[in-house]
Order: C-alpha cells, then sequence, then structure tokens
C-alpha cells in the first residue's frame, strides 16, 4: 500500500461510497462523523484527487472516485477474510444487507441472523424483505450484499448457490366446499384468486397457469406479503397457490390442498451475492442458508 495511505482511510472510503453518506459511514464503522471526514480528507491529499461531491447531505462520488471504488472495495472484502480466516471472526465489523423473500423470512431467517450474530458479534444485519424481482434489482443496483430468492442472478459478477425448491399447490378454506374432488380451472376462475403483486414469480405462474387452460378473465387481489396471503385464504377470501407443509407449519390443518388437472411446477430458491464480496462471510452465509434450509418442513432438494 502507498506509503500513508491507511486501511482505515480505505474503509471510510468504501462505507461513504456505499451508502452515499458520511453520518452512515460513521455508524457503520461505529466512529464519529468529523473522524470519518478527516479519513477522506487525509486520503484525498495522500492521492491528490477529490472523491466525493459534496452538495448539502447528498455525497457523490467524483470521476475519479468511481475509478477506485471498485479497488477499496476488494480491499475491504479481503480486508474481511484476512480476519475472518485468521480464525478472529469476532474482529468482523460493519454491516451486512440481507434481502430475503418471505417465504425464506417465515421460516429460517431468523435462525441464520440468530447464527450470524454468534459467530460474528460485532456484525450488524440490516433485513429488506421484498418479492424476489425487487430483490434480484437491488442486488444489481449494489443496494444488497446477499439476497435469497426466487430466479438468477442478475449479472456474471454474481455468484448463484442453489438451496432448494418449494412445493405449491392451490388451497382454500373448507368453507367453500372446493376440497375432496377433482376441480377444473373453470370453477377455480369463479372465485378470488390470492397472490403475490403484478410483476411477480407467483402472479406470473397463476397466470400462466389460468392461460393454460384458455382463461383470461380471472380476479386476483395482489399483495406484497405472503403472510398477509395466507391470512386472507384462511379468512375465506379467495384461494391461493401456496405451499401446503408452510401453511401446516403456521395454521395446522386449515385450508384444503384442491385436486386439479395440471400441478405447479415447484418454485426453486437460491443464494445471491457479489463475486467480489468478503468471501469468508459471505461462505458462512451461504453454510448456515443450506443447513437451515434442508431442516425446514416445506423446502426439499432442487429437483
Amino acid at each position: 500500500m502507498h506509503a500513508g495511505i491507511t486501511f482505515r482511510q480505505i474503509e471510510a472510503f468504501y462505507w461513504i461510497a456505499r451508502s452515499g453518506s458520511f453520518s452512515e459511514a460513521a455508524r457503520s464503522l461505529n466512529a464519529t462523523q468529523p473522524g470519518i471526514s478527516n479519513r477522506i480528507r487525509e486520503l484525498e491529499t495522500l492521492l491528490n484527487v477529490r472523491l466525493f461531491e459534496r452538495g448539502g447531505r447528498a455525497v457523490r462520488l467524483t470521476p475519479e472516485g468511481r475509478q477506485l471504488q471498485g479497488l477499496a472495495e476488494q480491499m475491504v472484502a479481503l480486508g474481511h477474510d484476512f480476519v475472518a480466516r485468521s480464525g478472529a471472526s469476532a474482529g468482523v465489523a460493519g454491516v451486512m444487507r440481507i434481502g430475503a423473500a418471505d417465504t425464506v423470512a417465515l421460516t429460517w431467517l431468523p435462525r441464520l441472523v440468530a447464527e450470524l450474530s454468534r459467530r460474528y458479534p460485532r456484525l450488524a444485519v440490516e433485513l429488506s424483505v421484498e418479492l424476489s424481482v425487487h430483490l434480484r434489482d437491488r442486488l444489481a443496483e449494489g443496494e444488497l450484499d446477499i439476497a435469497f430468492l426466487v430466479g438468477t442472478a442478475p449479472g456474471p459478477e454474481f455468484e448463484e448457490i442453489p438451496l432448494g425448491q418449494v412445493r405449491n399447490a392451490w388451497m382454500a378454506p373448507r368453507a367453500l366446499g372446493l376440497g375432496g374432488r377433482r376441480i377444473e380451472a373453470t370453477e377455480l376462475a369463479q372465485h378470488a384468486i390470492l397472490t403475490h403483486s403484478r410483476g411477480s414469480h407467483l402472479h406470473r405462474i397463476v397466470r400462466q397457469w389460468f392461460l393454460r387452460a384458455g382463461i383470461r378473465d380471472i380476479r386476483i387481489h395482489g399483495c406484497n406479503s405472503l403472510a398477509t396471503m395466507i391470512e386472507m385464504t384462511v379468512a375465506g377470501l379467495g384461494v391461493s397457490l401456496l405451499s401446503p407443509a408452510l401453511v401446516r407449519q403456521r395454521h395446522g390443518d386449515v385450508l384444503d390442498v384442491l385436486d386439479v388437472d395440471a400441478p405447479v411446477a415447484p418454485t426453486r430458491f437460491a443464494c445471491i451475492h457479489a463475486a467480489q464480496g468478503p468471501a469468508a462471510v459471505n461462505a458462512a452465509i451461504v453454510d448456515i442458508a443450506r443447513r437451515e434450509t434442508e431442516r425446514e418442513s416445506c423446502f426439499e432438494p432442487w429437483a
């Protein structure tokens, strides 16, 4: 490293570039904002370049700063790995931004966070529970470090690790009288369909299922919460495409699994993270996620 440049200065640059804020960088590094500002001034003096444009609360990278951002990310990742691989995992600090689809959030995500806290007591976790389509976009924009979602990586600069699949089935409240007999798509279409919001994987699967039966006119109630979908179905507001194992885990045997002509393909979940992230921490998260996925009754290995 260039004489005079310190890892603390690189860390400050990395966190400001990542968060767009001196105060957020200070919080992530457990430092004061004046201290972070001093590190950047020292770094800019040593490099003889201006790294950030400062305008009110907004902080933007200069062209020179953008050229150095990728290198800073690599250096910070190497710093994390240096500490983690030495066996001193308690020294790993900072913020890990984790995204999760709500199937994961409703099952093993709390156990993953608990295990991370045990292994890395100085590592803070920021959770985002959203539809997979939004998680994928946030990964691509650099707003998340790692995510558990349905779908593929946003680009070749990301690692994609299969976790497991969830089998879904059409389910309905007993009061609708749809259980215990073969149900045609035309009869199912007479009821409100409860599913995820437009643009989501599940919304697309529902549309395609009815289209294959030649049905276009269906009434869909969309929402971005799987827990809400389950509650609304239990309340008798319509039929849903759900995981029977997950519903039984949360509510017992209160919904009928419907016998339909065309089954629905399982939903595949993957763990995706940037290839240049902190390798040791990412590997630990993947290891925990795989173990916890195997423990869940609603998940099974990819077919």
